[in-house]
């Protein structure tokens, strides 16, 4: 009996390392390298002339303000404001040097120019710019950080990069890839799995009555059509807040076998393609959509 027990373990353990560890090319590393800092770089690039009204001391919201929105211990840049202006320098040429180095940082990444300096130029940059001020926060934002966060300690210029065209770093199949993007894709069925669940079992239920996405469509900030007409189509709005729901609660379950992978990530990002043309949303829309294909269209072996 103690045989068989400690031959199934070992099985289990096997078949864990071999899940978590067994050698993986990091191509998909190298595209969530790629989507993330082409997608940043375009939204850094729709904000550049508005760097001093989105970050300043005297922006759309001051800074006084903004730091009491801040978790506490999150560097922001009053502090380096305060550190630098009594060198001589102001603090729009503080705030646009931070933006300078953070379009600098994704640049590098983009490339696999020493990603990982790179990456963490760029997440602390971020850092300091946008989770710094928290009224201008939202979903995008907060996935971008940590895509960032993970390009610091992913092998994400083991491929397709600088770094291994100049042989700073090998496109040998590694551990560190394969654990890497076991990583990303537990997070996104983690990510995917309690938004659906919150969405389904949170009162007033509205995504279950499709109540959600008529207002969702109605409001100013988010209506890109004119989508009046749901009113007297009420099924459509329901269909299309439970295929949302459907999407996001299915995406744990079904996007790990080999038979249902394609048609579960095909659909997750037609989800975010959805939301980027009729939301507006396409900054988040687009990262979501790197996510996925990074974790499970990219082929690892």
């Amino acid at each position: 009996m103690f045989a068989i027990a400690a031959g199934k373990t070992q099985k289990v353990k096997e078949a864990f390392l071999k899940f978590a560890l067994e050698p993986a090319s990091a191509r998909p590393l190298a595209a969530l390298r790629i989507g993330l800092a082409g997608v940043l770089l375009v939204q850094a690039l729709a904000v550049a002339a508005s760097v001093l009204d989105l970050f300043g001391p005297r922006g759309i919201v001051q800074w006084p303000l903004a730091d009491t929105m801040v978790v506490p211990g999150v560097p922001r840049m009053g502090w380096l404001t305060a550190a630098l202006v009594p060198l001589g320098l102001s603090e729009a040429f503080v705030v646009r040097g931070v933006f300078v180095l953070y379009v600098a940082g994704l640049s590098m990444l983009l490339f696999g120019w020493r990603s990982r300096m790179a990456a963490a130029l760029a997440w602390f940059t971020h850092l300091i710019l946008f989770m710094g001020v928290r009224t201008s926060l939202y979903g995008v934002d907060d996935f971008a950080h940590i895509a960032l966060f993970y390009c610091m300690f992913f092998p994400v210029g083991n491929s397709w990069s600088l770094d291994v065209a100049s042989g700073r770093a090998s496109a040998t199949p590694s551990w560190e890839a394969r654990l890497g993007l076991r990583v990303l894709q537990i997070h996104l069925c983690i990510v995917y799995l309690s938004s659906g669940l919150e969405k389904a079992l949170t009162p007033p239920y509205m995504w279950l009555d499709g109540e959600v996405i008529w207002k969702t469509a109605m409001l100013p900030e988010f209506r890109q059509f004119d989508m009046e007409w749901l009113a007297h189509w009420p099924m459509l709005a329901k269909l299309a807040a439970w295929g949302s729901l459907g999407i996001e609660l299915a995406y744990a379950f079904l996007v790990w076998p080999k038979a249902t992978r394609k048609l579960m990530a095909i659909s997750t990002l037609g989800l975010h393609l959805g939301i980027a043309v009729f939301l507006g949303l396409v900054s988040f829309g687009a990262i979501m959509m790197v996510l996925t294909a990074a974790a499970w269209l990219v082929p690892a072996d």
